[in-house]
């Protein structure tokens, strides 16, 4: 038995998800940090925005407090999910999804514009406008600050925005936290955060779940070709 916040996610019997994804689930977690990977239209983002609505967060990102909707354009997978939650229960819940922050930024704008007794809600990000930063540094002041040690935090391609430097930075704040208890769940194209120590990389290829190692994926194969071959690898490519 483990001390994970969301152990297993399965389907409810005699639900009728997306055909494409069926064969995912069960999805047993078994570490901290769990990143799934795979290629574009495999259902990474599918399973991330279901399993953080079913949990109680907005489809555009958020915690649970976020209600917000630019477009009701989000999956009802969540409805088919069942989840299996350990015996602690987690502090916090967020969920990230890059092609979203922005609106989700801005919730937070019109938010504290409203009249509160309470702080702003953009004192738990650093205390500025988050509209204020570029995309990354908005991102840096959301893991830097409002991530917590007791948190369960979905993350749909966090390194949208960072640059490889501060991917670095991300991933050693992911470890510190996960070292002392938060959980994570992260679809990502990076082969530096595929890379992290010790999680558990989870590959999604013809429908179904493998563990697979960095060095094995196409990502990697692919930036290793590129980066070694002194432009050659792309010089050929658009030559073809």
């Amino acid at each position: 038995m483990n001390n994970l916040f969301l152990q297993e996610i399965r389907l409810k019997k005699e639900s009728s998800p997306p055909k494409f994804i069926q064969e995912l689930f069960p999805l047993h977690l078994k570490n901290n940090i769990t990143i799934i990977i795979g290629e574009n239209g495999c259902g990474k983002s599918t399973l991330l925005e279901a399993l953080a609505v079913k949990l109680g967060c907005n489809a555009e990102g958020g915690g649970k407090n976020f209600n917000f909707q630019t477009e009701n354009t989000h999956s009802t997978l969540y409805t088919c999910l069942q989840l299996s939650k350990g015996y602690l229960k987690e502090k916090d819940i967020f969920f990230y999804r890059a092609e979203t922050f922005y609106n989700f930024n801005s919730a937070i704008r019109e938010l504290d514009k409203e009249p509160s007794f309470d702080p702003e809600i953009k004192s738990y990000y650093g205390g500025r406008d988050l509209h204020c930063m570029s995309h990354g540094e908005a991102m840096e002041a959301l893991f830097q600050n409002r991530f917590k040690a007791n948190g369960l935090y979905i993350l749909d391609e966090p390194e949208a925005s960072l640059s490889p430097l501060r991917q670095l930075v991300f991933i050693k704040r992911i470890l510190e936290l996960a070292q002392k208890g938060a959980q994570f769940i992260i679809a990502t194209h990076s082969p530096l955060i595929m890379s992290i120590p010790g999680c558990e990389l989870l590959q999604i290829s013809d429908g179904r779940f493998e563990q697979v190692f960095p060095e094995n994926t196409e990502a990697y194969a692919i930036y290793k070709a590129v980066l070694t071959s002194s432009g050659e690898y792309i010089k050929t490519l658009v030559e073809e």
